[in-house]
């Protein structure tokens, strides 16, 4: 009888020792609209791939089970159309949809309109770091007020207090993606980013880079681009190219760069609030340094003849215009890699590039000091 026992106790043991390790991701869908319908599992940054599992929600409810062999990135979303698409903050997801690094491990995810995934070590950080970033746009919401204030001095504050507490929400993401290479949620933080932390840092991040970043889907292309900008990089020679101004006439950017004055060079839009809200600082610059050897190019995106100029009218833009009426496809911002506005260069009087992307107080002191 006790040997019984201990054949039964060597299988249980056996028996555990070839169980295949696996997952359980458990998740909860706070609409009971979405009762019924499926979610999916899909892996990320694969645009035409196919779901690689189902999962009913009910009761709020849904799990998928399975087994990893490695940790990926994968998402868990409604099919399309059955939740309206609608805008993302960086490093939020979609509404009710959910980007996690899946392991064998107990996984929670909750999908809303703000969705988490914790459960893991990997996850879990990221879902620290969002906490900070939630914290930090609620008060940003708190300034809607004041942007919209008819009193300059208010509205330029909260605009600046906007702006710096984007800054801020780059500059904590740049830090945990450094910080946590071997993470691919990093990877994606670098992808949500990458409008926003700037190209000397996104270059240096580059440099340190992990084979697990480097594989995340959409890295390859971000680093191809910064290879690109290398060419028109601070200390190059700007490079030059062939609009028309805003008679049709053409014109090239060497028409007014490298002829002596310093030169900002300002991609914009009329339809670009960012910019819209930059161009009260250079219409100041303007105005105070244009008789001392300073000049601005501005470079529209826009597609339409009238609002291209309707935005020139209203912004009370007075220096030269260069446009192609392409939108994103650009001639010009094409040969500077532009992917967000907006996006200026500065140039010294020998065409040689002085700085990028600078805006407010820190463009004027650079203008400031080229053209002593």
């Amino acid at each position: 009888m006790k040997k019984m026992w201990v054949w039964a106790a060597m299988a249980c043991t056996l028996a555990a020792c070839n169980e295949k390790p696996g997952y359980t991701i458990t998740g909860s869908v706070n609409n009971p609209s979405l009762d019924g319908q499926y979610v999916y599992l899909y892996p990320y940054g694969e645009r035409e791939a196919a779901p690689l599992d189902s999962a009913l929600v009910s009761g709020g409810t849904f799990t998928f089970q399975g087994s990893q062999d490695s940790t990926v990135l994968r998402t868990v979303r409604f099919a399309t159309g059955v939740v309206p698409s609608a805008y993302a903050a960086a490093g939020e997801n979609a509404p009710f949809a959910v980007t996690f690094a899946l392991s064998n491990a107990p996984i929670q995810l909750t999908l809303d309109t703000l969705s988490d995934a914790v459960g893991t070590p990997m996850n879990e950080a990221v879902q620290q770091l969002k906490a900070e970033f939630r914290t930090l746009r609620a008060a940003q919401q708190k300034l809607a007020a004041d942007l919209k204030s008819e009193d300059e001095a208010v509205r330029r504050a909260a605009e600046q207090q906007y702006d710096e507490t984007d800054r801020t929400i780059a500059r904590k993401a740049d830090a945990f993606i450094r910080a946590n290479m071997d993470n691919p949620l990093a990877g994606k933080l670098f992808f949500d980013f990458r409008y926003d932390i700037p190209e000397a840092a996104q270059n240096e991040i580059a440099a340190v880079s992990t084979p697990t970043f480097r594989a995340v889907p959409g890295i390859d292309k971000i680093l191809t681009r910064l290879e690109n900008l290398k060419t028109v990089a601070v200390g190059k020679q700007f490079t030059d190219f062939e609009l028309k101004d805003m008679k049709g006439n053409p014109v090239k950017l060497s028409d007014y760069v490298g002829k002596g004055k310093v030169v900002l060079v300002d991609f914009w839009a009329s339809w670009c609030p960012p910019c819209r809200r930059e161009m009260p600082n250079l219409v100041a610059l303007y105005k105070e340094y244009k008789s001392k050897g300073f000049e601005i190019v501005g470079v529209s995106l826009d597609s339409k003849q009238e609002a291209w100029e309707k935005g020139v009218k209203d912004l009370h833009i007075t220096w030269p215009q260069m446009s192609d009426l392409a939108g994103w496809q650009n001639a010009g911002a094409a040969k500077y890699f532009v992917n967000s506005i907006p996006h200026t260069i500065l140039v010294d009087g020998n065409g040689v590039i002085l700085a990028k992307n600078l805006h407010g107080d820190e463009l004027k002191e650079k203008v400031a000091e080229a053209l002593k």
